[in-house]
């Protein structure tokens, strides 16, 4: 029997090799985010504003290390090393994301490395990163208080651990229709806002700020939509007609739930205790 993570682990190999190596999966990401500050790589919920925001809310500078947790095929971390000037590592447990994420990336300054591992059980030492972040993926990780736990872990004290995900925001739907369509990238595993202050102050973190994006969450999730039916030949060509379909209806009803107040995101920010 497969587990969990291998059953997500073949759509989004898929999913990150046709979106990021064809003409077609990049016109329809540049003009998803064309009014949200741009394609940087995010195969998520989160604008160009919010990825700032995120940047500086890391702390992250020159002579410091950051982590992108699940990182894709690494649009996050580039960021993130452009913009503040620290080095980076990527992981993901995508062999194919890691592959694209390498690409070009052997002589840039400052540093960044992709790897491919398991965000509930770190390759790094303790103590190692000053920043860990993640960006709209821990929300398909079974395990959530390994992941919480690992990234304490791997944090300096006083580091910063910074991330949005998808969330509970009212009961779970239960009818088969719309639990098949959002597990089409594999099966959710939301926290609640409030379950994730409790894990996040159980692994050792202080200063925990929780703010709500759903609104704009809803928003990105329609324009994804949107984007399928304007590329539909081009998306049928790449995806085929199955993935196609079935994105389409993730997205929509991503944007149902959220509407109807069932699933948000969040953006969270927190510290590791010192000492």
């Amino acid at each position: 029997m497969r587990t969990v993570i291998e059953e997500t682990r073949e759509i989004y190999d898929l999913t990150h090799r046709q979106i990021t190596l064809t003409p077609a999966g990049q016109a329809m990401m540049a003009y998803l985010w064309r009014d949200w500050g741009g394609y940087l790589g995010q195969l998520s919920w989160t604008t160009g504003t919010q990825l700032r925001e995120l940047a500086r809310a890391t702390a992250l500078a020159p002579g410091k290390v950051g982590l992108d947790l699940c990182c894709g095929t690494g649009g996050i971390a580039r960021y993130l090393a452009a913009t503040t000037g620290c080095a980076m590592t990527g992981l993901d447990y995508s062999a194919p994301a890691i592959d694209i994420a390498r690409r070009g990336v052997a002589d840039l300054v400052p540093p960044i490395r992709f790897e491919h591992g398991d965000a509930r059980d770190l390759p790094y030492p303790a103590a190692t990163f000053d920043a860990v972040v993640s960006v709209d993926s821990l929300v398909i990780v079974p395990d959530r208080h390994r992941v919480v736990a690992e990234c304490a872990r791997v944090l300096k004290p006083g580091g910063r651990l910074v991330f949005t995900d998808e969330v509970l925001t009212g009961p779970f739907p239960r009818d088969a229709d719309t639990l098949r369509a959002l597990s089409v990238y594999g099966r959710l595993f939301p926290q609640t806002p409030s379950g994730y202050r409790r894990l996040l102050a159980h692994a050792g973190f202080i200063d925990i700020d929780i703010h709500d994006s759903t609104a704009m969450f809803v928003a990105i999730n329609r324009r994804w939509a949107e984007s399928y039916r304007l590329f539909e030949p081009q998306g049928r060509e790449v995806l085929g007609d199955k993935l196609f379909d079935d994105g389409l209806a993730f997205f929509e009803t991503l944007a149902d739930q959220g509407a109807a107040g069932r699933l948000g995101q969040v953006r969270v920010y927190a510290t590791k205790r010192p000492g």
